[in-house]
């Protein structure tokens, strides 16, 4: 009975804490684990006990991406030309994951809550097409120069007050997951209404960038330049907590999420035994399409953002995130033996545990953040069970609620001996926030 009643008294707790509008992110996690079946659920979670052990806090990346971010503002350069190419591209790939939709094996109803997500986003992509274009050399003087050196996490030294922040973000991902029920896809309309809700997520963008990556698909080795779609949150880093939670060791929070695909405008193939790096071959049968996709991210996480202090008339905030992480890899490859694996074109996703850390600055209308992130988890509907592994580093700026840049770098893999993996060399992207994308 004491157990009971302890275990009780917990979930209320956790359940009061969520009403707050402060922490009603932390519902959207258990609409993610109600999503997995249990086999899912098991390895998930089995991942996110032992991620501490896996991942490094001390990150030391700050300096060198916030110079390589401050060098692609400087440029006069956009980093894409949006013209009627990118977004007939864009309309072809979404035709494409519509025509593929119900073989995913979800209800008419969640079919259709996709389809009709995705018209809106697509709408408002068209609508903004415009202006997304404008937006890097209306704001590049605004962003460009910024001081990267605040962006290196190992110059804090806090890494008690790191540690007690992961425990909490932990022991609390961990109750969600012991008051959940996983029994598999369904109410998709659910998790968008919470993922555009504007007191959930206030700034959402859409952005467009470039992507180049060295991939290899077990003696296959070639790199690829690709052109990038993200929709997803802008964090503020602006919440607080009172002095007496503060005290009882509660922490200011913010949620956070994206997805994005980066694709390639034709499709190649390796040709059965060519040497590597050479031969490239376009297969016959998709010379027409203008969207072949290369990878595919996403990832939801919960972040503690308490204060560091301030310099001046700079704040100064320590990031500690915990969530969950899905990874594609989609290139088509024609395989050695053909009779056997046929129908292996190559394509797998991994989903995983994340954990990551940073720092973000405030300076009036300017928020310049880094993060490095670490996934580890499983390759998904796959008949063996191939490891997934991810960790990217990547650093922002935000200019008011108007537009948003990143500079990342990456490294993935969704199978063991290293054959099946992409070594993201940089993808900087250009997001302008946008009201109506919220619901």
């Amino acid at each position: 009975m004491k157990i009971f009643l302890r275990n009780f008294l917990i979930a209320v707790t956790l359940t009061a804490g969520v009403s707050t509008s402060a922490n009603a992110q932390w519902t959207i996690f258990t609409d993610i684990f109600t999503q997995m079946d249990n086999g899912t659920n098991d390895f998930f979670f089995d991942n996110l006990d032992s991620l501490a052990s896996s991942w490094n806090n001390e990150q030391g990346f700050g300096d060198e991406l916030g110079d390589l971010l401050n060098e692609n503002l400087l440029d006069s350069v956009p980093p894409l030309d949006l013209d009627s190419n990118y977004f007939n591209e864009v309309s072809s790939g979404l035709d494409s994951f519509l025509l593929n939709l119900p073989g995913f094996g979800l209800s008419n109803s969640d079919n259709d809550t996709i389809e009709g997500e995705l018209d809106r986003l697509f709408d408002i992509f068209g609508t903004n097409f415009d202006s997304l274009g404008g937006i890097f050399g209306q704001y590049q003087d605004s962003l460009a120069n910024f001081p990267s050196n605040y962006l290196d996490p190992t110059i804090l030294g806090y890494d008690p007050l790191l540690d007690q922040q992961y425990n909490y973000l932990l022991d609390s991902l961990n109750l969600i997951g012991d008051l959940s029920n996983p029994s598999g896809p369904g109410n998709i309309a659910g998790i968008m209404g919470k993922l555009f809700d504007k007191v959930m997520f206030p700034d959402l963008e859409i952005a467009f960038g470039t992507q180049s990556s060295d991939l290899k698909y077990f003696d296959d080795q070639y790199s690829a330049d690709a052109k990038v779609i993200r929709i997803g949150s802008v964090p503020r880093f602006d919440k607080r907590v009172n002095s007496f939670a503060a005290s009882q060791g509660k922490f200011p929070i913010e949620a956070r999420w994206h997805v994005q695909a980066s694709w390639t405008g034709k499709a190649h193939y390796y040709e059965a035994g060519a040497p590597v790096n050479e031969n490239l071959t376009i297969d016959p049968n998709d010379t027409d399409k203008d969207f072949n996709p290369l990878m595919m991210y996403g990832d939801f996480a919960i972040m503690t953002t308490p204060s560091l202090g301030t310099l001046g008339n700079t704040s100064f905030k320590m990031l500690v995130s915990l969530g969950t992480e899905f990874g594609t890899y989609a290139p088509a490859h024609r395989e050695y033996f053909r009779s056997i694996t046929a129908n292996n074109k190559g394509y797998m996703t991994g989903l995983g545990a994340q954990a990551g850390a940073g720092v973000s600055f405030t300076k009036g209308a300017i928020t310049a953040y880094s993060m490095g992130t670490f996934a580890q988890g499983q390759a998904l509907r796959c008949p063996l069970p191939y490891p997934y592994t991810s960790r990217r580093f990547e650093v922002g700026v935000r200019y008011g609620n108007i537009v948003n840049m990143r500079y990342s770098t990456g490294f993935t893999s969704w199978q063991s001996d290293a054959n099946r993996q992409a070594d993201i060399k940089n993808q900087f992207t250009v997001g302008i926030i946008l009201s109506e994308l919220n619901r």
